[in-house]
């Protein structure tokens, strides 16, 4: 790809301009593996380019371009679910799916040309976000190549860890995605000047479930797109419940979907994306108000957009000031570049922690959700393995710190942990269980000494030598027997006390429902293993009952009843328990149709 055509990939919709190193065009996933496995850049990952968020700008990167990647693969009508690659637009899939009565129902506000490994990257929701949730609902399973060239599939339990990563993480070439059957859906609008009476009936209409969007133009907004300059309010439903059908409601559609490009016309090309409890809505809005700032509203699920332009940098701060005040969730645009005030401390040493296990060696889309911080290496390392790992992940060219300084910060690699040198902390608790081990060797050892026969008769010999002149020697030897004993009887008691505390060691890993209440001294009692009948409960899941028993069921009085059975109803029971009921009932019904002999 030559210079001139490069520069289409300097930038996405916000606008930022970044530094294109090379473009790559795979058309297989093994293409893009052999490129992440030959390259040490920054590497960004490209569908379409419509990140409003700056989620594909360059950075001195390699940008690999999946639009190439746009084949569907697998679909199976039954299970309504559809396997396609990365690079496939929402707009080229959903022309395929609903001439089969089909479609995929996140709908981002970009008429259709945002691919699906962008949405997936991003978790998009659409505007329909109130009823169909974001991508991740829709996902069955993930196909990404991974920092080491490597290509896995995600299971439902990891879908996060590339869903709503952004990139980050790896590059999704293809995914099986959930469907939703083809409707016909209708319109309404509502036009007032009170604010407060939008909000009443949007507070009612999103508990509707007919009800997909509820989209609100401010009164300068209207105004742009035509209607009159009020509050208005677009009601869209999943049924023929709307005043606005067929053709007036593909008008309404395109006239909500042209919104951005409305304010765009007007140099409104920066807006933010902050997400609110229903209830805190009014006073953002009257904020907006007060400083005269355009938006528009997701009321469903609780998203604003305010716009600016590019010389409103003041008004755009005091926004984003009173978004990070009041907690405010991000909405459904994603991070990127620009809306890293979202993520906290906390949260981006997860996102790191997730990114270190994909992208071990920091390939993909470095600068974006997150700033990697490095971590210096402790200086010295006791083992060749460590030194391994250390020599294995040093930076690349471009890169400030190794992937090791991230796995060193965030603690993945357990096993590696003993390998490196301990801190101050661990050191202190290792010094004082060394001095414990100690104090309890000197113990043992005097009471050793001590409490044995062999060793007290030499004491006593010892004793008499040393006093053959004294006069009292046999009172004075009398003192010793009288300390020994105490010796014996202190250091003893110590030692049993040592004995005790293993003992209550040991009790505390046993499980407490296998000793007994009236336990003492002696071997543990365990409860007896109950015995089940494996064949017995195989027979009962299969419908068959032992023929011994006559398909007959007993019903004991060890169940509590609401209500007593007659006679007629426990045989009734015990003919349905018994697979009988479909026999008694052919009797009686003289072997009719189909449908009586059924239950």
């Amino acid at each position: 790809m030559n210079k001139r055509e490069m520069v289409c990939y300097e930038t996405d919709s916000t606008r930022i301009k970044g530094i294109v190193e090379k473009v790559f065009p795979p058309q297989t996933i093994k293409e893009v593996q052999q490129i992440v496995k030959n390259t040490k850049h920054d590497i960004v990952p490209r569908g379409s380019g419509t990140s409003l968020v700056g989620g594909c700008v360059p950075n001195n990167s390699i940008v690999i371009d999946l639009s190439k990647m746009n084949k569907v693969t697998n679909f199976l009508p039954l299970r309504k679910t559809v396997r396609v690659e990365g690079g496939i637009t929402l707009k080229e899939l959903n022309e395929k799916l609903n001439s089969v009565g089909f479609e995929f129902p996140i709908d981002p506000p970009n008429n259709g040309i945002s691919t699906i490994g962008g949405l997936i990257a991003r978790n998009a929701s659409g505007d329909r976000s109130l009823r169909y949730g974001n991508a991740r609902d829709w996902i069955e399973e993930i196909e990404f190549v991974n920092g080491k060239g490597e290509l896995i599939k995600t299971s439902k339990a990891d879908l996060t860890d590339v869903c709503g990563m952004e990139g980050i993480t790896g590059i999704i070439v293809g995914a099986t995605i959930k469907l939703a059957p083809l409707i016909n859906r209708t319109a309404s609008a509502f036009q007032t000047d009170s604010l407060d009476e939008i909000l009443s009936i949007a507070r009612k209409l999103r508990n509707e479930r007919e009800v997909v969007i509820l989209e609100l133009f401010s009164p300068y907004v209207s105004k742009l797109l035509g209607l009159p300059q009020k509050y208005n309010l677009i009601i869209e439903f999943n049924s023929d419940r709307g005043k606005i059908k067929d053709w007036d409601y593909e008008k309404i559609t395109k006239m909500r979907k042209n919104v951005f490009s409305k304010l765009y016309s007007e140099g409104y090309y920066n807006f933010e994306d902050p997400k609110f409890f229903f209830d805190k809505l009014k006073e953002f809005i009257i904020f907006l108000e007060e400083n005269q700032i355009p938006y528009i509203g997701h009321l469903g699920v609780g998203v604003i957009h305010p716009f600016f332009k590019d010389k409103e940098k003041e008004r755009r701060e005091k926004v984003i000031e009173y978004i990070k005040k009041t907690k405010a969730l991000p909405g459904k645009l994603g991070i990127g570049l620009t809306r890293k005030y979202f993520i906290d401390n906390f949260q981006a040493k997860i996102i790191q922690r997730i990114k270190t296990r994909y992208d071990p060696n920091l390939k993909f889309n470095i600068g974006k959700v997150i700033d990697i911080q490095g971590y210096n290496l402790p200086k010295k390392v006791k083992t060749n393995e460590a030194k391994i790992l250390e020599e294995e992940s040093k930076p690349l060219s471009g890169e400030e710190i190794s992937a090791v300084d991230v796995l060193r910060e965030m603690n993945i690699c357990e096993e590696k942990k003993e390998n490196i040198e301990k801190n101050p902390e661990e050191k202190m608790e290792d010094f004082i269980k060394e001095i414990e081990e100690k104090e309890k060797i000197e113990i043992e050892k005097s009471v050793t000494e001590e409490k044995g026969p062999t060793n007290l008769e030499i004491k006593q010999e010892d004793f008499k030598k040393n006093t053959e002149n004294n006069e009292n020697n046999e009172l004075n030897f009398q003192e010793v027997k009288d300390k020994l004993k105490d010796y014996k009887e202190t250091y003893g008691s110590e030692l049993a006390e040592e004995k005790m505390h293993k003992v209550e060691e040991i009790a505390k890993n046993i499980p407490r429902d296998i000793i007994k209440k009236d336990i003492e001294l002696g071997p543990l009692a365990r409860k007896e293993k109950v015995k089940f009948d494996y064949n017995q409960i195989r027979d009962i899941m299969a419908n068959k009952i032992d023929n011994t028993n006559k398909g007959k069921v007993t019903i004991t009085d060890n169940f509590e009843r609401k209500s007593s059975l007659s006679d007629e109803d426990k045989n009734l029971i015990n003919k349905i328990l018994g697979n009988r009921y479909k026999e008694d009932k052919k009797q009686d019904t003289g072997k009719k149709g189909n449908g009586d002999e059924l239950i």
